[in-house]
């Protein structure tokens, strides 16, 4: 027997990824993909102004045919999870701590809601039209956040509604700086959003754990008519004793996606205000000469991991830096190498600049 969650919460789940979620402000759902798993958008463009001339068959000016471009988007975003719950475990247990529809919220909140914000912090920071590389401390946070603000504004786009998704160590930052506390119109009675900790310069300053940020990424200020992010399915049950099972079968699949529209992408500006912290490891392969790297620590929205090697000494990059000469850094993590050679990985966006880094490491390779 199978209980459907999202036929007994029809109306309960979508409200819960809604709230749940930090980035539901900054997303809109203009696009429609019921029915469809790619959509194609058409953007027109407009006319040149002319001077008017009061005389002559073409007074206007002569006319133009509108040109549009299309920009074509496709849902690739499935992600699904499934557990059991055994009887015995359950029976064995204090009272309610193996419950079903609690570990079915906990898995939702835990890990649908964060995934789904961190894929779409990262579409908006790869897609942004306005990406800085400035290394944010206490001086310089705030002047920072209105340089980039700025720079959206000056693209003629919409104060209202313009939302921040801040990483909290930048709204410590903030905090400490002395421009914001004398200027700062953060106050709680301003509180919309999910997150939202108050405002400032106009914008609605949303607080997002570091681990949701991507790699590298202290900020991002945009507005919902930026990015469409369609959620298609949210399908989550509970089998109780299903077939070769004593207790409960919970699974659950989420399809969703973000996209940012190319007319828009100026609205959305990503400041890169610290260089992540990576912790590469390296251990003997089974060929002569040849190691496995192995890297942990947040590279969320980054294009790759990249590495260099040195006989002696080797400089960890700096934030922004280009690594256009790194060497991409395999799926699997094999290399070759020298053994006592010294070794960096490094985390980089799509224009190859640091995001991330390790410390420098000795190279580990078979014998």
């Amino acid at each position: 027997m199978a209980i459907n969650l999202a036929t007994k919460y029809a109306t309960q789940i979508d409200e819960v990824i809604h709230k749940g979620t930090l980035t539901g402000a900054g997303v809109n759902n203009d696009v429609d993909f019921v029915g469809a798993k790619t959509v194609k958008i058409y953007s027109m463009d407009t006319a040149p102004l002319n001077d008017y001339n009061a005389s002559g068959s073409n007074r206007y000016g002569n006319p133009v045919e509108l040109e549009d471009t299309t920009q074509e988007m496709t849902m690739t975003q499935a992600k699904s999870f499934s557990f059991t719950i055994d009887k015995t475990n359950a029976v064995d247990s204090p009272e309610g701590v193996r419950d079903a529809g609690k570990a079915l919220q906990r898995e939702i909140d835990r890990e649908i809601i964060p995934e789904v914000d961190r894929y779409r912090l990262a579409v908006f920071a790869n897609k942004a039209g306005i990406r800085t590389f400035t290394e944010n401390t206490a001086a310089n946070a705030y002047t920072s956040f209105l340089a980039a603000n700025t720079a959206v504004t000056d693209e003629e786009f919409p104060v209202d509604g313009r939302v921040a998704f801040c990483r909290t160590s930048f709204i410590e930052l903030l905090k400490k700086s002395t421009e914001f506390t004398k200027n700062t119109d953060l106050a709680q009675d301003q509180i919309i959003f999910k997150g939202q900790v108050g405002m400032c310069d106009g914008v609605a300053i949303i607080a997002v754990p570091s681990r949701r940020m991507p790699a590298g990424v202290t900020f991002i200020i945009t507005h919902p008519m930026c990015a469409p992010a369609p959620v298609k399915i949210q399908d989550y049950k509970i089998h109780a004793d299903p077939p070769g099972i004593a207790g409960h079968l919970v699974e659950g699949l989420i399809y969703h996606d973000c996209f940012v529209f190319d007319k828009k992408k100026v609205g959305i500006a990503a400041n890169y205000g610290v260089l992540e912290a990576l912790t590469a490891e390296m251990t003997a392969g089974g060929e002569t000469g040849k190691g496995k790297v192995t890297v942990s620590g947040n590279t969320s929205g980054a294009a790759k991991l990249v590495y260099k090697t040195a006989a002696s000494s080797l400089t960890v990059p700096s934030l922004g830096d280009d690594l256009t000469a790194w060497t991409d850094l395999p799926a699997d993590g094999v290399i070759s190498g020298t053994a006592g050679h010294k070794l960096c990985v490094a985390a980089i966006d799509a224009d190859k600049k640091a995001v991330g880094a390790s410390a420098v490491i000795t190279v580990v390779v078979g014998s």
